[in-house]
This record gives structure tokens, sequence and C-alpha cells, in this order.
């Protein structure tokens, strides 16, 4: 069987399409959270993602739609971003956001936004943080996103690495594997990032898919969202 994991759609409707365009046929899709945040089209990602019923994960920007509190995670320009996306949303897309779950498991994968420790909120950016996350998983493996780099962290010998390669990789575990971000690429690669899992063959392909950036900005700018969100597109970042 072969699943299209996305993580961090962020509201960038043709990246999203771009990458359902790219899944050839996979039989299922699960999506590790961040449906909305930063991106101008937030009606026609959620509207998507929720029609077709994809097993589909909290992330820290689709719960602080639902809870004011978690905006004390974000810096100005992106709770000014949440702030519009919950106007635009109303009540029955909010509902579904918050009834999202933070965590749960498919096929002895462990599945999550941020991190097993912290499923919401914790940024897995560097080898401690990973190692204490991996001895969590007590030799099997962890799909999360939330950082928008996609890779591996794993143990090679007695040290954790990070490792990323377009095509497939093994599922060997203890490993946390990222697909990176549809929406919004922080690897300096500005194509929308994700991956497919092979379940029969016990392995996962990162894949990188070009998209319309000038349509995805042109969204930002029509909702008056911080320019900065329109500019980083174009260099992954």
């Amino acid at each position: 069987m072969r699943i299209a994991v996305i993580s961090d759609v962020h509201a960038n409707w043709p990246a999203l399409e771009a990458v359902v365009s790219d899944f050839g046929g996979v039989d299922d899709v699960i999506c590790l959270g961040d449906v909305v945040g930063y991106g101008g089209d937030p009606l026609r990602c959620l509207d998507y993602v929720r029609g077709r019923s994809w097993l589909t994960l909290t992330g820290n920007h689709d719960r602080a739609c639902t809870d004011p509190d978690a905006l004390g995670w974000f810096n100005e320009e992106a709770a000014r971003a949440i702030r519009w996306t919950v106007e635009q949303l109303g009540h029955d897309r909010l509902r579904w956001l918050r009834a999202l779950p933070e965590q749960t498991s498919r096929l002895g994968i462990r599945l999550v936004h941020a991190s097993p420790r912290n499923p919401v909120f914790e940024y897995v950016l560097d080898t401690s943080t990973a190692a204490a996350n991996l001895k969590l998983l007590l030799g099997g493996v962890c799909f999360h996103g939330h950082t928008h780099l996609p890779g591996v962290f794993q143990i090679e010998g007695r040290h954790v690495v990070h490792n990323y390669r377009l095509g497939a990789t093994s599922l060997a575990g203890p490993a946390l594997i990222n697909p990176g971000s549809v929406g919004q690429p922080r690897d300096h690669d500005p194509g929308a990032s994700y991956g497919i899992w092979n379940t029969t063959e016990g392995s996962f392909e990162f894949r990188r898919v070009p998209y319309d950036r000038e349509a995805a900005k042109r969204s930002i700018r029509q909702a008056g969202l911080p320019e900065r969100f329109a500019i980083r597109l174009d260099f992954g970042y």
C-alpha cells in the first residue's frame, strides 16, 4: 500500500493542488497538521482536506485557531494571520479543527505534528532534542512535521544524525521522519515537499513538487497578510 504523508499545508492552495496531482495513485493520505496559517486560502485548503476524510492531526496553527491561549507561542505576524484565518473559517470549520487529534498511530507508525514528547508544539531541530524523542519511540518510527524541514533523525553508531535526500529511505527504527512542508518549505528549496510511505516495502520516499508560487503570493497579498509570508515562498524559508 502507498500512503501519501503531507504536513504544514498552511493555506497554500496552489502547493496543495500540485502535490495532490503528484500523488500518482496512492491508496490513502495522512495529514500531519497545520492545514491553515500563513497562507491566503484557508477555506479551500481546509475544505479539500476535510472533504476527503483524510486522517488529519492538529498542528499548532490549527490549535491556535480554536484556543486563544496558544497564540502565546506565536510572533505577532503569525498571530495576525491566525486572527485573520479565524475570521474566514466560521463555526463549522472551527469545530472540525477543534476535534482533530493530537496524535495517533497507523500500522505501527506513530503520528504527531511536532514530536512524540510534545505532539503539537515542540520543534525537533537539533540532535539533542531528536535524541530525547527517539528514546521515547523504543525502537519504533514516528512521522512528524512542524519544522518544515524534510529529513530523518536516526541513530548511526552512538550518534544521532539527520539525513535527507530525494528518493526512498528505509523505515528502520528508531527514526523521526519529517516529510517537510507542502505550503511553506524552509530548507531553501521552494518546491512543495511531501512523502510516500510504502507499507509493503517498509520505505519512505521524499518528493519535491514545483507549484505556482505567484498565485500563492497573490492570495497572501489579497488577504492583506504580512508581505514576508509571500516573499519567503520564493526562497524556501
